[in-house]
């Protein structure tokens, strides 16, 4: 952090309980930077591994131990702010891996030195707007989404002095925080990962609600004056690669039918995955008679559920959370359950960061820093190894490895455990398929709701409708008022359906075969210049980790393409196949190596023929290393004369 970031005002009383409120392995961590003291890395302060996702707050240290770090992290953070610089060079690499270490209780591998590094310097302070002189880069932007993708671009861009505009279908920022508001939802990644780096929120809860999610991001917009470069109730129908002036045309249509076409030199697709509900052609659907909806399409107003006999249908993380968060509202409630689940324990669900622990992480950025920097690792590449599969494993049928049969485990304890007495239930809510097969989900209280008497776990699929009861291909009849649809979206059409036409006119989504999406990095695509997706293909942790940590590194290396574009003095810059081809293959071949491609797997990661086009393969610290810079040299630059460089019409 820098010497000279503004400390506030000490008050000793104040400072005092927020140390004492504070996560003790994080305060090691900021006790060792701002005093560059390396005794606190001895044997004797040594925190335990965490638990699971566990914070760990207290490390498992003696009581002793405990208030002997709080004691030291205090005076510390007293000579701070007074004035005293951080005295930890924060540009050692292994230093930093060390400590991170030390403070997880695991060995942390050398490789990830320079991201927390990176991660210390650029988090260090946050800024609501560019500085005042921007040099102006001779490019126009388009951005399609408003949501948390999009509003990450229209930042990036005006950071780099990028005239542009967001055009967004709805009548307000957020995106799929926007449209999905069912009961309970909610983010099962923490809300500290879950925020922009540049932008930290004083979150009231470890895991934010729905609502708290949305005011963040529509605080996003005016703080970082994104708002009103956004064309609110525009949809775009389709974009056109016009070669001759190197631009894209751009024919959106506003919410009266007015049908505008806007020219500029880069699109940028924001549009997301998760926003095209799918719901399944059931027999008889159209004759039901009560409320039918899916939980992304929950009415602004809700849904009367009090009393009634509800159906669920779906069991992933919609349901999750829906199911437990109405059961006590409804007289009879079933939920019919496609395949089981792995569900992990979720001490944080629904806890309160205490104001004392808020105000350290807003007051101390090296505490925030460290904060999330420890949840990074825990709640990404942590579980990366026991995803890869051990051709030489004997149990194939249950587990993939060593580490994957301990998650195996402790997860079948844990389902047991809050199961409890209703034993008749483990054989439907034990998986057959090894952990991280599917998404990994997180306890909401899933298996206390599923033992309540006016819960019923229905293990046979959905056959037909009738007006008010559903029946499952056993033929059984199951009556119901509301029917709510937790059957998630159709993720593997990317962009669908917008009509993307590249060189020569041809269709992006020709180009991939309906789906099978592909992008170099998840970003590029031969033949379609100056465009570029956000949360493509192959982006997706599928061991953890938080999407808004992507979207920033991939708008940090769109960036980089367009200044190195700029700096070339082209109009166009365009991934070359062979550079885009052997990434892809890359990609493919550690698929065949991890758990998502393991005998009988079926998840939405993959598409109609096999191939995982949601998931990436490879460790976040890989994602931050390859994003760091383009590479000129995987890319065509073109020039064009009678391209244009007015703003964006």
């Amino acid at each position: 952090m820098p010497a000279d970031v503004e400390s506030p005002k000490f008050d000793e009383q104040r400072w005092l309980a927020a140390v004492e409120a504070a996560n003790v392995p994080t305060l090691l961590a900021v006790l060792v930077h701002l005093t560059g003291d390396l005794r606190w890395l001895e044997p004797q302060y040594a925190p335990s591994r965490a638990k699971g996702l566990s914070d760990n707050d207290t490390g498992d240290l003696p009581e002793g131990v405990q208030a002997e770090i709080r004691t030291a992290a205090a005076a510390a953070i007293a000579a701070w702010s007074r004035g005293r610089a951080p005295q930890l060079d924060d540009r050692d690499p292994a230093l930093l891996v060390r400590i991170l270490s030390f403070v997880l209780g695991e060995p942390i591998p050398d490789g990830y030195g320079e991201m927390i590094a990176f991660e210390l310097r650029s988090g260090a302070t946050s800024e609501a707007s560019p500085p005042a002189e921007v040099p102006k880069l001779p490019v126009r932007a388009i951005v399609i989404g408003a949501g948390m993708s999009g509003m990450c671009a229209s930042i990036e861009l005006a950071n780099a002095g990028i005239d542009h505009v967001v055009l967004e279908r709805h009548q307000s920022v957020g995106g799929t925080w926007l449209e999905n508001r069912y009961p309970g939802c909610g983010v099962d990644v923490p809300s500290h990962l879950y925020s922009y780096s540049f932008a930290p929120n004083d979150w009231s809860m470890f895991f934010a609600l729905r609502d708290e999610i949305h005011d963040y991001f529509e605080r996003i917009a005016d703080d970082f004056g994104v708002r009103p470069r956004i064309r609110f109730g525009t949809s775009v129908e389709k974009a056109v690669w016009d070669e001759s002036t190197s631009e894209w045309m751009v024919e959106t249509v506003d919410v009266d039918g007015l049908i505008t076409t806007l020219r500029a030199n880069v699109v940028i697709s924001a549009v997301g995955a998760f926003n095209k509900p799918r719901i399944p052609a059931v027999p008889g659907l159209a004759d039901f008679v009560g409320p039918s909806v899916h939980t992304a399409q929950w009415p602004a107003d809700g849904v009367d559920l009090d009393g009634r006999r509800v159906a669920v249908i779906g069991n992933g993380a919609s349901a999750m959370q829906i199911v437990p968060a109405i059961a006590e509202r409804v007289a009879e409630l079933n939920v019919f359950q496609r395949s089981a689940h792995w569900t992990a324990p979720f001490e944080k669900f629904r806890v309160v960061v205490p104001d004392d622990v808020q105000f350290l992480l807003r007051e101390v950025p090296l505490y925030r820093l460290w904060y999330r920097i420890r949840l990074s690792w825990a709640f990404n590449d942590r579980s990366y190894d026991a995803l890869q599969k051990d051709p030489n494993w004997p149990h194939p049928e249950r587990s993939l490895n060593p580490i994957n049969e301990g998650h195996r485990r402790a997860l079948t304890r844990y389902i047991e455990d809050e199961v409890g007495d209703r034993t008749d239930l483990l054989p439907h809510v034990l998986p057959d398929y090894p952990p991280f097969g599917k998404r990994m989900l997180l306890d909401n209280g899933w298996y206390r709701t599923l033992r309540r008497p006016n819960v019923h776990l229905v293990h046979d699929p959905v056959a037909s409708v009738g007006p008010d009861f559903v029946v499952t291909t056993a033929g059984e009849k199951v009556p119901a008022d509301v029917l709510i649809w937790a059957t998630g979206f159709d993720v593997v059409h990317f962009l669908a359906p917008m009509e993307i036409r590249g060189v020569g006119g041809r269709s992006l989504h020709d180009v991939w075969e309906g789906d099978d999406a592909r992008a170099y990095l998840g970003t590029a695509v031969p033949g379609f210049p100056n465009f570029f997706c956000l949360y493509g293909p192959n982006t997706q942790f599928g061991h953890g980790g938080s999407l808004v940590f992507v979207v920033e590194r991939q708008m940090h290396y769109v960036r980089s393409i367009l200044e190195a574009m700029v700096g070339a003095g082209a109009a166009s810059a365009e991934v070359r196949t062979d550079v885009h081809d052997a990434y892809n293959e890359r990609v493919d071949r550690a698929h065949e190596a991890m758990v998502w491609t393991h005998q009988g797997m079926d998840t939405y990661y993959r598409n109609s023929k096999g191939r995982v086009v949601v998931n990436n393969p490879v460790r976040i610290v890989d994602v931050w290393r390859d994003t760091e810079a383009a590479n000129a040299d995987d890319f065509v630059f073109t020039s064009c004369s009678t391209a244009s460089v007015a703003e964006v019409s």
